[in-house]
């Protein structure tokens, strides 16, 4: 497995630019699985988390509401905040370092988008933030007290990053954009949407888009916001298109 090296700031999260999240994570895809550099296909994101990672994987309710889709254990803990529906109150559960657990509700088969997204999510904090996590138990402090030993992901991460300007993201604000990047980049490997869009009839419009759209979402097992939201940064489609639109074309 190879090992990201980056520049960090003070507090240890990572100092990346869009191109340099991107370029690691082909790097991430062609030491896992290089067929996928050369055609379109979805990456086995489980495997690619406990196989090649080296993660360990859980499941649990992490809360009442599905406000929390994933979380990443960084340090031993017995300490794990979960949600017990039998009891309907909060509980607590025991994580080794290096544990994903994702929500329970994530299972349910409609959710499959969602949930490859999740854990390739996860997968990117236990790539890039590990540092910012860690500590020496001997020390008496970190950044004056004690780092949590794991990161929530919420459901709603990206729209709350998306009502802000970057200079003022708090560095958990920074690592989820951060982790969002490497798993679209994990997922859909720059080099390889490209070559998917190239191979298209050529066209231009919101009927290409919507195709495009619709071809990366299927080749890449991904949602078709997900899909979309990678095209529009790459500007390979033109305008955001109308999900309804979308929906129907996939019909």
């Amino acid at each position: 497995m190879i090992k990201a090296k980056f520049r960090m700031d003070k507090e240890r999260v990572p100092i990346l630019r869009k191109s340099e999240i991107d370029e690691w994570g082909e790097a991430f895809v062609h030491d896992y699985c290089p067929a996928a550099l050369h055609e379109p296909t979805p990456i086995d994101v489980d495997l690619f988390a406990c196989g090649y990672l080296g993660l360990i994987q859980d499941f649990a309710w992490l809360s009442n509401d599905g406000r929390y889709l994933g979380m990443t254990v960084f340090n031993d803990t017995g300490r794990v905040i979960i949600y017990d529906p039998e009891s309907d109150a909060a509980d607590y559960m025991k994580a080794k370092a290096g544990t994903v657990i994702i929500d329970n509700g994530l299972l349910d088969g409609s959710k499959e988008h969602r949930y490859r997204f999740t854990m390739g999510h996860e997968c990117a904090h236990a790539i890039f933030h590990k540092e910012h996590f860690a500590y020496d138990p001997d020390q008496t402090s970190f950044l004056y007290e004690a780092p949590e030993p794991m990161i929530q992901c919420r459901e709603d991460g990206a729209t709350s990053l998306s009502k802000k300007s970057p200079t003022l993201w708090t560095p958990t604000e920074r690592m989820e954009w951060q982790a969002n990047r490497l798993a679209s980049a994990i997922l859909m490997p720059r080099s390889t949407v490209f070559k998917l869009i190239r191979s298209l009839p050529k066209g231009h419009g919101p009927d290409f888009d919507a195709m495009a759209i619709f071809a990366v979402s299927e080749s890449f097992d991904v949602s078709l916001e997900a899909a979309q939201y990678r095209l529009l940064d790459f500007d390979l489609v033109q305008s955001r298109v109308n999900p309804q639109v979308l929906l129907d074309f996939a019909e």
